[in-house]
């Protein structure tokens, strides 16, 4: 009944990050009328959320209607602190997410993407039509981008590159990161246009942006030419595997040959047995029509693309594990 109920609780977190509960909390217990001036709630309503927010551990129900925040709803709080998952748990309970996952049903038997069917458009449309939603959407990937930038620099070393194109950039999270690491470098911010362009301010804050040039476009059209590092991370599982390879001979085409290219993943197990992985596979069946992949899935990719794996790196990381699949440009 936890699993068939899951989606309730998924929703209690959602609430709560988007009534700022925690925040209400941080400095101390509080009463439900108090907070129900807060936040602008029905008193009954709040109440029934924060005792239902209790059973699952958020909150801690004190005499007389007050409540204090536990260590685990702490990381509902709107911060930018590491850890902080506001984001995404107004991001991923969204309507983006939430409904076509809906349709999983209809995913399954047919075989396609739902997002169209549930949301009248795309994905990424429906986020450019809903700015709100999507500057969530974008905060959670870049906290994404900061635990895996963070995972992949302990275990692998960028100091030898001295121009890193980052495709698919988001924010430039990563890139700044890289950057960090090879302090001689520069680099090349790639997205779509509107989001390149948001990603001007992000790395002015960082103190990169003299050292990063950013460039709209399209990445299954072209790629910026002229990097000895071309870096793809969580783009490749977005898109099936015509459209995949499509983006790696893009790659190849503006790459010269003996540069390195780094696909950073989550990869599929090569053997069965229990992962995370699997569920972000079948979010992307709902939601993309991508897929993840095994580390042989991506050899083969790579290799009909121009590319030969050089080595993997395992990189860990706090929430699902990373890996670095590294290839020369032949």
């Amino acid at each position: 009944m936890q699993m068939i109920t899951g989606y309730w609780v998924s929703q209690i977190c959602r609430v709560t990050a988007r009534l700022r509960l925690a925040d209400h909390l941080a400095d101390g217990p509080a009463t439900i009328a108090e907070l129900a001036a807060a936040t602008s709630a029905d008193s009954d309503g709040l109440g029934r959320l924060l005792r239902a927010g209790a059973t699952v551990g958020l909150f801690t129900e004190i005499d007389g209607d007050r409540f204090s925040l536990t260590p685990l709803g702490a990381q509902l709080k709107d911060d930018e602190a590491v850890g902080s998952l506001h984001d995404a748990a107004i991001a991923l309970t969204g309507p983006a997410h939430w409904l076509p996952f809906g349709r999983l049903f209809d995913a399954v038997v047919g075989g396609e993407r739902q997002d169209r069917a549930a949301l009248g458009m795309d994905t990424w449309a429906y986020y450019a039509a809903h700015p709100d939603e999507g500057a969530h959407f974008a905060r959670t990937m870049s906290s994404m981008s900061a635990e895996a930038s963070r995972a992949v620099l302990r275990r692998w070393d960028a100091t030898r590159f001295h121009r890193i194109v980052d495709v698919g950039g988001s924010r430039g999270v990563l890139l700044a990161g890289l950057l960090d690491a090879a302090p001689q470098a520069t680099g090349v911010l790639f997205d779509r246009p509107d989001v390149a362009e948001g990603a001007r301010a992000s790395l002015a804050t960082s103190g990169h942006a003299g050292r990063v040039d950013i460039v709209g476009g399209d990445f299954l059209d072209e790629v910026p030419a002229g990097g000895d590092l071309y870096v793809l991370k969580s783009i490749l599982h977005d898109w099936d595997d015509r459209r995949a390879l499509q983006i790696l001979r893009n790659v190849h085409r503006a790459a010269r040959p003996g540069t390195s290219l780094a696909v950073i993943e989550r990869l599929l197990p090569s053997r069965p047995g229990p992962s995370y992985t699997h569920l972000m596979n079948l979010l992307m069946l709902v939601e993309l029509n991508g897929r993840e992949r095994t580390i042989e899935d991506y050899g083969t990719l790579l290799e009909q693309a121009g590319y030969q794996l050089h080595r993997t790196i395992a990189a860990g990381g706090p929430r699902s594990p990373w890996t670095v699949i590294e290839a020369i440009r032949q």
